[in-house]
Formats: C-alpha cells, sequence, structure tokens
C-alpha cells in the first residue's frame, strides 16, 4: 500500500499526520509513504526525522486580507497542480491523507481526478480554507472536537448531495511521545532544585510570546529552570542565565522528553500543542495568536477549565507574572487543570484515523 501525506507553512498540520503515519507503519511495516511540504516550512526536517521521503510543492495561500501577493495566488496554484499531478504519477498512491495546510489542495484535487481516496483531518474549531475547499472531494472527515464534526461533512463529489458527517475522533499525537528515550534533565543541563518551565511558541516561534518572557526573565529564573523554544531565526534573547536554556528549535525525542518533564507549560493554542498537553496531562498558560483559529481552540480550554488562557488584551508581562505566580503557591489549581486538560480530547485517534485509511 502507497499513502501519499501532505501538510506545512507550520509544524501543526504536520504532528497528527506523522502521528497517523506511525500507527499504520507500526500495524502494516510494508506500507510505503511520501510526504509533500512546502519548501520553506518547517516540516521538512519534522518529516526527515521521522524517516519519511519528502517533496514540495507551490502552496498557493490566499490571505483574507487586501495584499498583493493574492494576485499571484492563481499562477502559484497552477504550479502546484501541475507538480502535484507529476508527484502523483510517479508515486501512485492508493489513498492521500491531510490535516489542512494550501500545499494538500492541489494534491487533494489531482487525487479525486484519478479517483484516488481523500482522507482529512480536521484539527481546529474553526474548519481551515484548506479543508473546506477539499471537503467535498472527501471519503471521510475526521475532527479534534466534538462540536466540530457536527459542522463538518465529506462528500466524495463535488455534486453529490449525499454528504455525511465527520467523524469525531480527537487528535493524533505521536506514540514516541510517551516513550522518549532521551534523559530530559541530562539533555538540557537541569536539576532538581526548581520547577521546569517549557515556552514553546510552535515550529516557527512566537515574537510575541518571546517579547513576554523577555521582559521577565530576570524574576522567572529565580522562581524556575527555563526550556524556551524560540523558533528559527528569533533567537534574539541577550539575557544569560544557568536557569535558561534557549532553542531555537527542539527536535522530537528531546522535545518529547523535556514536555513530559515540565511542571508549567506556555504555548500558543495550535491542536497539535493543546492534543500533546492534553496526552500528558499538562498545565499550561495558552496564549493564543491573535485574530487567528487559536482563539477559538482556547475558548474551548478556557471554558472548560483546561488552562490558564491570555488572550491579546490579556498577555501583558504583569499578568504573566502574577499568574506564574500563582500557579506555583497553588497546587489544586495546577492538578484540577491537568485533570482537565486530559480528559478533553480522546486519546486513540492515531488508532481510529490509522483503521479509516487502511480500512481495518
Amino acid at each position: 500500500m502507497k499513502i501519499l501525506l501532505a501538510g506545512g507553512g507550520s509544524g501543526g498540520p504536520v504532528s497528527p499526520v506523522l502521528a497517523v503515519a506511525m500507527e499504520i507503519k507500526n500495524q502494516h511495516p510494508k506500507v510505503q509513504f511520501l510526504f509533500v511540504g512546502t519548501r520553506k516550512g518547517p516540516e521538512r526536517t519534522m518529516v526527515e526525522q521521522a524517516g519519511i521521503k519528502f517533496k514540495t510543492v507551490p502552496a498557493a495561500r490566499w490571505r483574507r486580507f487586501l495584499s498583493v501577493k493574492n494576485l499571484f495566488a492563481p499562477f502559484i496554484f497552477v504550479g502546484g497542480l501541475s507538480k502535484a499531478y507529476s508527484i502523483i504519477n510517479k508515486f501512485k498512491p492508493d489513498v492521500f491523507f491531510s490535516a489542512g495546510g494550501f500545499v494538500a489542495v492541489p494534491l487533494a484535487w489531482v487525487c479525486y481526478l484519478k479517483k484516488i481516496p481523500i482522507y482529512i483531518h480536521q484539527q481546529d474549531a474553526a474548519i481551515g480554507l484548506a479543508n473546506k475547499l477539499i471537503a467535498p472531494l472527501a471519503s471521510e472527515i475526521t475532527t479534534a472536537f466534538e462540536q466540530t464534526a457536527k459542522e463538518f461533512h465529506s462528500g466524495s463529489g463535488l455534486f453529490n448531495k449525499n454528504w455525511h458527517p465527520a467523524i469525531w475522533v480527537g487528535n493524533p499525537v505521536r506514540p514516541d511521545l510517551f516513550d522518549s528515550k532521551v534523559d530530559a534533565k541530562k539533555h538540557f543541563n537541569l536539576h532538581d532544585e526548581l520547577p521546569i518551565l517549557l515556552i514553546l511558541g510552535g515550529a516557527t516561534g512566537a515574537a510575541q510570546i518571546n517579547n513576554l518572557i523577555e521582559a521577565i526573565l530576570p524574576d522567572l529564573v529565580t522562581a524556575h529552570q527555563i526550556i524556551h523554544q524560540t523558533g528559527s531565526g528569533k533567537n534574539r534573547i541577550k539575557f544569560k542565565h544557568q536557569n535558561y536554556h534557549p532553542y531555537e528549535l527542539i527536535p522530537f525525542e528531546p522535545y518529547a522528553a523535556i514536555l513530559k518533564a515540565a511542571h508549567l507549560v506556555i504555548a500558543r493554542a495550535g491542536l497539535s500543542t493543546i492534543a500533546e498537553l492534553s496526552a500528558l496531562s499538562k498545565v499550561a498558560i495558552i496564549i493564543p495568536m491573535p485574530q487567528t483559529h487559536q482563539e477559538e481552540n482556547a475558548k474551548i480550554l478556557m471554558d472548560a477549565h483546561a488552562a490558564v488562557v491570555l488572550n491579546a488584551k490579556e498577555a501583558i508581562p504583569a499578568n504573566l507574572k502574577q499568574i506564574l505566580n500563582s500557579l506555583k503557591f497553588n497546587a489544586k489549581r495546577g492538578e484540577a487543570m491537568g485533570s482537565n486538560i486530559s480528559h478533553l480530547i480522546p486519546k486513540d485517534a492515531s488508532k481510529r484515523i490509522a483503521a479509516i485509511i487502511t480500512k481495518q
């Protein structure tokens, strides 16, 4: 069996696809995978670390605001269709699977024309434009959130009116999230005297979070050991201290180890990150990317009392410092949030999606 995978531009659409691929590989060792992503995104590193072949296709991203770049989007899309056709003709996949990202659209359209079954996973509470464009062609759609499954339908044809609802499965996480062979304390040079604070801005980093942390670092390092993933090209913090450890991008095995070891996590509201926090029952402060789908994800966490959420106006150094101090001295609140987030997302998503794709 050959399975074509797609996603990219950020780490968000990539992590669940790799999680499902690993689950399928465990069940069917002879399956062949090819992952198609963008040229400049972080996905190439993530995919190659997982031992999967990687190709690129031009991604015609449509910006929902006035931008000169939208004028070029149709031409980029045609180029993407051409490259997708070439890749699919050569690889000859039996099925196609994606969790969003504009790079998936031309691949899905070519797969539909070639009658290759299409499966997509919707992570975020708000349905992404790429998945909306693919949905009418999809054989099956799965979702991370129960409410989204009620709002999203797959069609298997542009003119087919017999659409059926998506399937709520949760969000896949890689199985090696739970059993990293890396010793976090040795790898990151940590000690036992202070709790571990892990700061994540996603695979591409977050300048907003970096600036917030930089403003209160002198106070933070007196009470925490800090592992800070700043993002590629965004490690501009000059502060030096034995309890502060900045990294542009942490490879998956060390990342899995430090996420498991962390006492508290500050992160964006991308669904891949939320699913990992849920899988490991982590206490978290969530700072969603302003004016994006992440705000809806964060609202679900806030309504479930599953994390502390700081939206754009609230995300200021004084508030963050106060919340960190409050959580440090309120163990019961942290335990309650860890329990709530652990029950937010079903735990068997990878297996369920793998079964749908392979028809097992």
